[in-house]
């Protein structure tokens, strides 16, 4: 409701700013209507930037044909669209410019997204392979030392059989803080998620 209300203002507002001065410039200096049409080209683009959606732009297109028509051609304060050609190429240009435009502003829009998108899966790859190579040092390291003590337990001191039964469990230890690192960091992750796709 509050993006609707922002876009009516908009283009109410450029619209009649662009009559004023329209206004202004046809009664003050030349009458020269091509001229009027080119302010309101100039501000369908403003809205077509502006706003979101085809719907302001399309209204504002048909309100501009009427303003030139009415205002600014002869006879003046009254609609003639028995005036050849520029009301009928107004619109055709102004709706083509404005589509452009919006298409344009999705083209690019859904670029980024891709973009953003490329760069998590590549962030996500790095991090992937940097947290397997972190597991796998301390994994390889209790594996060792488990199959030392299996294989060898016969021929072993208590002293070796303690600091391999200790290596183990050091390195489990390590590898246990690291996956509990790992299982907070993403739930921070998942809860800032959250928050950012809960609407305000």
């Amino acid at each position: 409701m509050k993006k609707i209300r922002w876009n009516l203002a908009i283009t109410v507002l450029l619209l009649a700013v662009t009559t004023i001065i329209s206004f202004c410039f046809f009664h003050f200096g030349n009458k020269y209507t091509a001229n009027i049409t080119v302010l309101y080209t100039l501000a369908l683009i403003l809205i077509a930037l502006k706003t979101s959606g085809y719907i302001y732009g399309i209204i504002a297109s048909i309100f501009c044909v009427f303003a030139v028509n009415y205002f600014f051609s002869y006879p003046y304060f009254r609609l003639n669209f028995t005036l050849d050609g520029y009301p009928v190429t107004f619109a055709l240009i102004t709706g083509a410019v404005t589509t452009s435009l919006k298409q344009q502003q999705q083209a690019i829009s859904e670029r980024e997204k891709q973009l953003a998108e490329a760069d998590k899966e590549k962030l996500r790859a790095n991090l992937l392979r940097a947290v397997s190579h972190d597991l796998r040092t301390p994994l390889t390291s209790i594996i060792g030392s488990a199959d030392s003590y299996l294989e060898n337990r016969e021929e072993l001191s208590e002293t070796e059989c303690t600091e391999l039964v200790s290596n183990i469990r050091e390195d489990s230890e390590w590898l246990l803080n690291m996956v509990e690192n790992l299982l907070t960091v993403t739930r921070i992750n998942s809860s800032s998620a959250d928050k950012v796709k809960k609407p305000a």
